[in-house]
C-alpha cells in the first residue's frame, strides 16, 4: 500500500494534468504559441508526468522529506524532461514512422 506522501503526490500530478489539459485547449482556442520553455513545462503536465512519476514511489514507503528533498526534484525533473522528450519526438510525423517501422 503506497504511504501519504505517495498518494499526495500522485494527487497532486493528476491535479497538474487536469488544468494542464484546460491550458492547452485554451491556447489551441486561441491559437497561442508558446516559447519553447512554457512549451516543455506544459507539456511535461499534459502527459501527466507528474502523477506518473509519482507511481515510481508507491511501495516504497517514502517519507516526505525524502520525496521533496532538492535533489529527489532535480532528479525527478530531470526524469520528466526526458520522458517529454522522447514523447514529443514520437507524437511527430518523423517519429511516428520510426515507431512504425521499428515494429516491422
Amino acid at each position: 500500500m503506497p504511504g501519504d506522501a505517495c498518494v499526495s503526490h500522485f494527487t497532486k500530478g493528476f491535479d497538474i494534468y487536469m488544468r494542464s489539459m484546460i491550458q492547452e485547449a485554451e491556447d489551441r482556442e486561441t491559437k497561442n504559441i508558446r516559447a519553447v520553455n512554457d512549451y516543455l513545462q506544459l507539456r511535461r503536465e499534459t502527459f501527466g508526468a507528474q502523477a506518473t512519476m509519482s507511481f515510481l514511489s508507491f511501495g516504497l514507503g517514502l517519507p516526505e522529506q525524502v520525496l521533496s528533498h532538492p535533489v529527489m526534484q532535480t532528479v525527478t525533473l530531470a526524469a520528466m524532461n526526458l520522458l517529454c522528450i522522447i514523447n514529443v519526438s514520437f507524437s511527430t510525423e518523423e517519429g511516428k514512422n520510426v515507431t512504425t517501422q521499428a515494429y516491422r
